[in-house]
């Protein structure tokens, strides 16, 4: 069975209704850690060997985190500057080379927002995380997308996002 790493990367965990409700149920899988990075670095101090160690024990690596700016939340893009660092993710040598890359993504806006023209522009928004699992030779999985994360969602389409996102973690085992 594989294991999966899911780095957690939301700046108001706490206040967040999507992104708590897709993780309800995951640590029931076995072979699931949850690295919850703004608990971790609140102040951006990231222990980059740290972090390394931890892609390394997994197989699948998910990055969680709502869409800010139509991009990550800041702390994600410091997190690659650091850890991702030449030698281990890439150069010489491509220590994650053949594992899982995944993204689970909240939107704020409805589904039809971010549409233009006939095409989702989230696989435009999320094209740089596409672009730097190819560079360190991981392999992009589909992404996990919810929408509407700011308009007071059900409760039954949040069991729905929920049951979805457990369904998308099975498959990735």
């Amino acid at each position: 069975m594989k294991k999966i790493l899911i780095n957690l990367v939301h700046p108001n965990f706490d206040e967040s209704i999507v992104n708590k409700k897709i993780l309800e149920g995951v640590s029931e899988f076995k072979n699931i850690t949850i690295n919850n990075l703004y608990l971790k670095y609140p102040d951006f101090k990231i222990d980059i060997k740290k972090e390394q160690d931890l892609l390394l024990e997994n197989d699948v690596i998910i990055f969680q985190f709502p869409m800010y700016w139509f991009s990550s939340p800041s702390l994600l893009k410091e997190w690659f500057d650091l850890v991702l660092e030449p030698g281990f993710a890439y150069g010489k040598d491509y220590k994650l080379k053949g594992k899982d890359f995944c993204i689970a993504v909240s939107c704020g806006a409805e589904k039809k927002d971010y549409v233009s023209d006939n095409e989702n522009m989230i696989t435009n928004l999320l094209y740089p995380f596409y672009g730097t699992s190819l560079y360190i030779q991981m392999n992009y999985k589909e992404p996990f997308i919810t929408y509407s994360a700011e308009k007071g969602l059900s409760e039954e389409t949040l069991n729905k996002y929920n049951q979805e996102y457990l369904e998308y973690i099975k498959k990735l085992f």
